[in-house]
Formats: C-alpha cells, sequence, structure tokens
C-alpha cells in the first residue's frame, strides 16, 4: 500500500472516530439531553438572581454538571469542571460549547470576548450592512487573531465565509475559509456544521443564478407584452404574431421560475444540517440572535399609532404583508401614508391573502394601486379552488428593512381601536430594531419572490387607473355583547415599554409547502424547560393531541399551566368556540386551568409565557388552522425582562376571564344537545 493511500486511511479512520462521538446517542436521546441542560441552566440563572441559599444552589449546580457531561458527551465532547465556578464547562480539545456568559450576584455578565463579537453582530445585522462588507470582514479577521474561545471562534468563521461571499461574489474563496477551518478544528460537530455551509454556500450561488436567469427572461416577458399591447388591431397579422411571442417568452420564463423554485426548496434544505443537532435551533428551523430593541405594543392604540408614524417617516422601503386589509377608517388612512410614500418614490409592496381580499379587490386595494403601492394577491382562489382554505396568515409590517412590526393584528378598525373604542379588538404586537430584522425581512422578500415565481403570466405593472370604488365599511359589535364585560379595554401601558439587548428567535411554518410546524415544535421545546408557570393566550383553542401531551407533561412536573382564550360570546367565530370546547375536558383532567375571555371584545392576541424566561408573540393560533393549513409566523423573545412585563399583561387579562372547571366541561358532554353541537362543529376544526 503506497504510502499516500495509507495517510488517506488513517485520516479516514481518525475522521470516522472523531464523527462516530457525535453520534453515539439516538437523536431524541441527543434532543433530550439538550433539552434537560437548558431547562436546568435557566433554572440555575434564575435561582441565582433570586439569590436562592446556598445548599439549593450547590444541589443545582451538581444537577447541572450531569446534563451539561450527557450533553457535551452527545456530541463527542468530554469537560471537566472549574472548582471555583461549578456551572462552568472546561471542555477539552480547547473547545468551550457554553453560552459566553457568567453569574455574577444578581446579574449576568457576558464575557469580553461575547461583547467585542456583539458589536461584530450589531454591524451584519445592520441595514447598510452592504456597504460596511469590507469593515466587517476586518474586523471579523482581526477578531480571530486573538479569539480564544472555541464556539465563538466557529461563529466568527461561519460569518467570515458569508461576509467573503457576499462581497466577493467567489464561492472558491468562501470555502477555502471554511474548508481551512475544518482541517483544524477538534470538534467533530463543529467541523460537520463547517462541511454543511460549505454546501449551503453551492446551493447559494445556483440561487443567484437561476434568480439572475429569471430576472433576465422576466424583463424580455415584459418587453414582449407591451409590444403587443402597443400593436392595433388593425394590423391583425403583427398583432398575431407579437402575442405568439409573448406567449412563448412567457412560457420560458414559467419554466426559468420553477427553476429557481427548485433551487430555493434545495438550498433551504441545505441550510437544516447547518444547526447544531438536536438543537432548538434544528426542531425550530431558526437561530437566536442577540442584540435585538423591543418595544411593547400592547393593543391596536399603540400599534397603530406606531405603524403610522413609523410609515410617515420611511425613506426607501415599506414592505407590508397581512391576512386581512379593511376597508374602513383605519384601512383607508394607512392607505393614505402609504401611497403618499410610493408618490415620493419609496418602495411600497403590499401581500394580501385572496380569501380575505376577494371582494376588496374594486375598493381600498385598487386605490392602493392607484396610487403606486405594488400589490400581490397570495392564494387567487379562483386559480386554484383545492387550496382555497390554505391561507397565508403572516402579519409584517417593514419600514426602511431597520424596523419591523409583527404580531396578530390585522388591518382594520377592530384591530385599530383596542382601547380607544369599547369594540375594539384585544390584541397584541410588538416592534423589532436589531439583527433580527433580517429574519423578518428575508420572510417578506422570499413571500414576495415565491408569488412573483409562480404568476401565471407577466405583463408587468399591475393593472392601475381603474376607477376604485368609494366602499367604506365599519365592524359591528359582538352579537352578545351584553353579556359580556362592556366599557372598552383598560389601558395597559401608559407608555410602551421598551427592552434592549434582548435574545429574539423568529419562527415560520408553512404546513402544507413544508409539512413542519416549527411554532408547535418551540411551544413544546419551551413547556419541557418550564419549571413553574405557563400562560397560553389564544383566540381560537383548539389543541392538537401532541399539544395536549406537552400540557400534561409540564402540569405533572408541578408546572401551573393556564389557558386564556374566548368565550362562545365574545368569539368572532363561535361555532370555532363550540369546536374548542369539546378539547376541554382532556386538558383539564391534565390539570392545565382554562380561562374564557368575557371582555365585550374579541380576544384576538396570541401571547404565550413561558416562566420567566421566554414569551412568544405571533400570528399563531394554538387551533387547527395554524397547526395545518396556514402559514405562520411568532417571534420568541428569551429574556427575563420582557416575561416579566408580558406576564403582567396576561394576569390583567385574566382579571376579564372566567375559569371553567372540570366539572362545568363534564357538564357539556353530560347534555346531549350541547355535546352533540360540539361534536357536530369539531368535524370541521379545520375550517377554524
Amino acid at each position: 500500500m503506497s504510502l499516500k493511500r495509507t495517510r488517506f486511511m488513517a485520516l479516514a479512520i481518525m475522521f470516522f472516530v472523531l464523527s462516530f462521538g457525535c453520534l453515539n446517542l439516538s437523536a431524541e436521546d441527543s434532543k433530550s439531553a439538550f433539552d434537560r441542560y437548558q431547562s436546568l441552566y435557566k433554572t440555575y440563572q434564575e435561582a441565582v438572581m433570586n439569590q436562592a441559599d446556598k445548599h439549593s444552589l450547590e444541589q443545582m449546580a451538581a444537577d447541572l454538571q450531569t446534563a451539561s457531561r450527557d450533553y457535551y458527551r452527545s456530541i463527542g465532547v468530554n469537560v471537566t469542571f472549574d472548582a471555583e465556578n461549578p456551572t462552568e464547562p472546561l471542555i477539552k480539545l480547547n473547545d468551550r460549547l457554553d453560552d459566553q456568559t457568567v453569574t455574577t450576584g444578581s446579574k449576568v455578565q457576558k464575557s469580553a470576548l461575547q461583547k467585542q463579537y456583539d458589536q461584530i453582530l450589531s454591524m451584519l445585522g445592520s441595514p447598510d450592512r452592504d456597504n460596511k462588507l469590507a469593515e466587517i470582514k476586518k474586523q471579523l479577521e482581526d477578531f480571530l487573531k486573538t479569539c480564544t474561545d472555541a464556539t465563538l471562534q466557529k461563529e466568527a468563521i461561519f460569518q467570515l465565509a458569508e461576509v467573503v461571499y457576499e462581497s466577493s461574489a467567489s464561492l472558491s474563496k468562501a470555502q477555502s475559509v471554511l474548508l481551512s477551518y475544518a482541517k483544524v478544528t477538534k470538534n467533530a460537530e463543529f467541523r460537520r456544521q463547517a462541511m454543511a455551509r460549505i454546501k449551503v454556500l453551492k446551493k447559494k450561488s445556483v440561487v443567484a443564478q437561476k434568480r439572475e436567469e429569471f430576472k433576465q427572461i422576466q424583463q424580455t416577458t415584459i418587453s414582449k407584452w407591451g409590444k403587443y399591447s402597443k400593436t392595433s388591431w388593425l394590423a391583425i397579422p403583427v398583432k398575431i404574431w407579437s402575442l405568439g411571442g409573448y406567449a412563448v417568452n412567457n412560457l420560458q420564463r414559467r419554466a426559468k421560475g420553477r427553476e429557481l423554485d427548485k433551487a430555493l426548496k434545495e438550498y433551504d434544505l441545505a441550510i437544516l444540517d447547518t444547526y447544531p443537532a438536536g438543537s432548538a435551533d434544528a426542531l425550530t428551523r431558526s437561530r437566536l440572535v442577540p442584540l435585538n430593541t423591543v418595544r411593547l405594543l400592547v393593543n391596536g392604540r399603540s400599534s397603530f399609532h406606531y405603524r403610522m408614524e413609523r410609515a410617515k417617516q420611511a425613506t426607501s422601503s415599506i414592505y407590508f404583508q397581512t391576512l386581512l386589509y379593511q376597508d374602513d377608517e383605519t384601512g383607508n388612512k394607512i392607505a393614505d401614508i402609504l401611497i403618499e410614500r410610493a408618490q415620493n418614490g419609496v418602495d411600497v409592496r403590499l401581500i394580501l391573502d385572496d380569501f380575505f381580499s376577494f371582494n376588496k379587490k374594486g375598493g381600498v386595494i385598487q386605490r392602493l394601486r392607484n396610487g403606486g403601492v405594488q400589490v400581490m394577491i397570495n392564494n387567487p382562489i379562483l386559480k386554484n379552488l383545492l387550496k382555497a382554505n390554505f391561507r397565508s396568515h403572516q402579519k409584517l409590517f417593514i419600514i426602511d428593512e431597520s424596523i419591523a412590526i409583527v404580531g396578530g393584528m390585522n388591518t382594520g378598525d377592530e384591530y385599530a381601536k383596542g382601547e380607544i373604542t369599547e369594540y375594539g379588538w384585544r390584541d397584541t404586537d410588538v416592534e423589532l430594531q436589531g439583527p433580527i430584522v433580517r429574519d423578518v425581512l428575508d420572510l417578506f422578500e422570499r413571500n414576495w419572490e415565491d408569488l412573483t415565481v409562480k404568476k401565471w403570466n407577466e405583463t408587468g405593472a399591475l393593472s392601475k387607473y381603474k376607477k376604485a370604488k368609494e366602499i367604506l365599511t365599519e365592524f359591528a359589535p359582538l352579537k352578545n355583547v351584553d353579556k359580556l364585560i362592556r366599557g372598552p379595554l383598560p389601558v395597559y401601558f401608559e407608555q410602551t415599554p421598551v427592552f434592549e439587548d434582548v435574545d429574539a428567535r423568529f419562527v415560520t411554518t408553512f404546513p402544507i409547502n413544508e409539512q413542519d410546524d416549527n411554532v408547535l415544535d418551540l411551544f413544546e421545546i419551551y413547556l419541557n424547560r418550564a419549571r413553574t408557570e405557563v400562560i397560553l393566550e389564544t383566540g381560537y383553542f383548539i389543541p392538537t393531541q401532541r399539544l395536549v401531551d406537552a400540557i400534561a407533561a409540564a402540569c405533572a412536573r408541578g408546572v401551573s399551566v393556564k389557558i386564556i382564550t374566548n368565550s362562545i360570546e365574545s368569539n368572532n367565530h363561535p361555532y370555532g368556540g363550540l369546536a374548542g370546547r369539546s378539547t376541554y375536558e382532556p386538558v383539564l383532567r391534565s390539570g392545565a386551568q382554562i380561562f374564557e375571555w368575557q371582555g365585550a371584545q374579541t380576544l384576538h392576541s396570541k401571547v404565550s409565557l413561558f416562566d420567566n424566561f421566554a414569551v412568544t408573540i405571533g400570528a399563531y393560533n394554538i387551533n387547527s388552522r395554524s397547526h395545518s393549513c396556514d402559514s405562520e409566523d411568532v417571534i420568541a423573545l428569551e429574556d427575563h425582562r420582557v416575561a416579566r412585563a408580558f406576564r403582567y399583561v396576561l394576569h390583567k387579562d385574566l382579571g376579564r376571564c372566567r375559569e371553567i372547571t372540570l366539572a362545568e366541561a363534564q357538564s357539556w358532554n353530560k347534555d346531549l344537545a350541547v355535546k352533540a353541537k360540539m361534536q357536530f362543529f369539531s368535524l370541521f376544526k379545520f375550517m377554524f
């Protein structure tokens, strides 16, 4: 055997041994180890901040050490612990996998290296990132020269490869950065992630190529349509010839669109391999992003104030996606701002869902188009009746690629007038600034591109200058409002709370296209970590069995689980409320509590609180539609300050609720008429 071949075999065996260490636990065992480690770490942090007694801290530290060893062993790393800091792993092979924080007294302080890296992350997430690539590249290179922390080193290398690719458009240069790192790192999991990122860069380059090809054929198709539309019917042969040329080009455009769509799907699949094995990132297809500023927008009084003010100040772009855009006072106020900005050169784009826009296209939507706003309609019903029940439920409002508002609110008086009028709905948004805005922006851009690629035909600008109908609608109060607590919602915050340096995770789900439920995965992870209190607030509560099981497991550990949802009287879909009530008994039997909203408004808020460590806000309802039909999004904020603020909000909501007891739920099932009604509507839960 040649020396070269012998060396190759030795390297192969070495690689196998190192890799085998990462696989010595099953995927399920790895996930369990990760969840236990994270849960105990959070509990220990809280105990330190709450100044628990010495004996309790020592016991928690011992449990944390055991869980830490189990987790690190699952990815092939052995750890020891510093006697002076019993929760700080000392990882052999110079590989540290902790979260780069040390606890001192009641505060959690970041290491100097983490602070230095955070400054680079801030630049990476800034709106003018493209203009700073050379500076960012130099800072990353300088940071790597002095970085002694293996985890931060890995993250910086990965970011450097991305920056090299973006600044040079050279796949080989970016690959070289990752290959050099993969050759020297002694951590098998880090090596696997590096190789996975090389694959991602390759797929990214294919996407860039297919995207350029599509844009070129798209412009040619638009040009062909322009030539056809300008040719008089008096010149019939030329007109027919022009139409044929357009038709051929449009077919070519659609073929290129399919190629781009395929490349994008392969790119998305490649990204999945870059997440740490068994981690929350891998399970939810997302990453925890630090250094964000979060403003709580509880109810429409605050949310629509900031929407309008931010939109008025937009200088480059307004990207807006919503399920429902009402032709009412609020919808037209927003339209006035969007049109004014569009006519002053701002790129204004709006994505609407066809199901809730079908009867409004001649009114405010046509007025928006006439005013220069680019409007895309998702899932046209008449083009695909089989998908009429599948909707885009995501809600995004992005200003100048630097500020994003996400949450539960559509555009209409019922949402905007919460805390203002008696019947204004109870709902929640948050405003985000910082690196996480890039994730929200990426979702909008992908949604916009997806609709562009899948157009049946391309004619350039959408129809303009049709006369818009003047139809101003008003939302009606609930039918059974006299059975509810009358009067407007209380003001939750006189001044909107703002929190800086917040860790955020933006999670999306596309159950029809990807057959995933990333948000439910996130809820399950957080429920598993919870140790004291969980509050799930949702307008429509029709849980899956998997979520019921996770709730039962939390209750069995002594966690107080409360669910806040609409009563039949407050529900804008009362039949959906009946379907939801058919699920109450097993949830109550598990030990959870259910509270039904008694306010004179529909509860539309989707907020979930997990102990004092995390809160989620978004479009996702805990119902059948969000799980199996609709595309959704949530923002998860892992910050004890934000969690405490939302705990105040949710406990205030509980003051307008009535608890449903197990005895009451059982009485419904004993009443044949009530039970028959609940069971009948539960057959159609996919509609609610």
